[in-house]
């Protein structure tokens, strides 16, 4: 019987030859060969299955989908008391009537629940129309109300804090875009945050200490905040991939207030204790959640 060398053999004669030439090995040192490595190279890809390729990187998913929907309150929706208002009475409760507390805001009519935070925690592609942006975002507060009570913020460009009241406020932001300034009567100041937040950070006012809202700066615009009727929308969203979602409410009972559901829905999005969930979109899908939260998930 002829004796066929192993593949193995093959490739080690072959770098025998291409390492020493005609001189000894020992004389010569290491030495590195491009010819003997392209042969090597060759010798290892021909003929070899998929099997033998070791673990491929997944291909990324193309085009773009959107996911829409409405977070509704399940449940008698708590009645919002007026904040302790103390001091500029006619500049922060006009009329006599101090501002209502938004800590759980429902619409009457549709059950609809505002300033719920959803957005992607990690995306591999960002569509143009949520790149980040170096334009003026503005922030403002008026009779003594930051009104923007849930702010998202893309990060790029700088944020302009508004005061359109005729006393002076302290916007004081919290977490790594930490800022803390006075901004007097009908005035306004810029800050330029530079650091995503994974969570919403506290605003407050040391002046009017009532006055409270949540400041969630991102790397994209892959984040949305209820409006007054639940509803929201992402759009040009990375089709074709995993997409994970963070859900965040200033009330709810989850870690680092993470809205955490055991609804039907929320069983069927696979949605976590700390308020995520995935979904993964087909190249111009239009996904629509109707997401119940029962009043138990917001501290009742």
């Amino acid at each position: 019987m002829l004796y066929k060398p192993s593949r193995a053999a093959l490739l080690l004669a072959l770098l025998a030859v291409g390492v020493t030439g005609c001189q000894r090995a020992d004389e010569l040192g290491p030495i590195a060969s491009a010819s003997a490595s392209n042969t090597i190279r060759e010798a290892l890809t021909a003929g070899g299955d998929s099997s033998s390729s070791g673990g491929a990187v997944a291909a990324t998913g193309t085009g773009w989908a959107t996911l829409k929907g409405r977070f509704v309150f399940d449940g008698t929706p708590p009645q919002m008391q007026p904040y302790n208002v103390n001091k500029d009475m006619a500049t922060c409760a006009p009329g006599g009537q101090a501002p209502l507390q938004e800590n759980i805001l429902v619409d009457d009519a549709s059950k609809g629940l505002a300033n719920v935070a959803i957005y992607v925690r990690k995306v591999s592609r960002v569509h143009e129309s949520a790149e980040s942006t170096d334009s003026n975002q503005p922030f403002d507060q008026k009779e003594c109300v930051f009104l923007s009570h849930v702010y998202p913020f893309v990060l790029g460009g700088p944020m302009i804090i508004k005061n359109s009241d005729p006393v002076g406020h302290n916007t004081n932001i919290s977490g790594k875009n930490g800022f803390n300034q006075t901004v007097g009567a009908n005035g306004e100041t810029e800050h330029l945050p530079q650091k995503e937040e994974a969570v919403p950070v506290d605003v407050t006012c040391s002046i009017h200490p009532w006055m409270k809202c949540y400041f969630l700066p991102r790397e994209n615009g892959y984040v949305a905040v209820t409006e007054p009727d639940g509803s929201f929308e992402i759009s040009n969203l990375p089709a074709g991939e995993n997409l994970e979602f963070q859900v965040w409410h200033e009330s709810a009972t989850g870690p680092g207030r993470a809205l955490v559901l055991d609804t039907p829905t929320a069983k069927e999005l696979k949605w976590s204790g700390k308020g995520r969930f995935k979904v993964n979109l087909a190249e111009d899908e239009e996904k629509v959640l109707e997401i119940s939260v029962p009043a138990a998930a917001l501290g009742g």
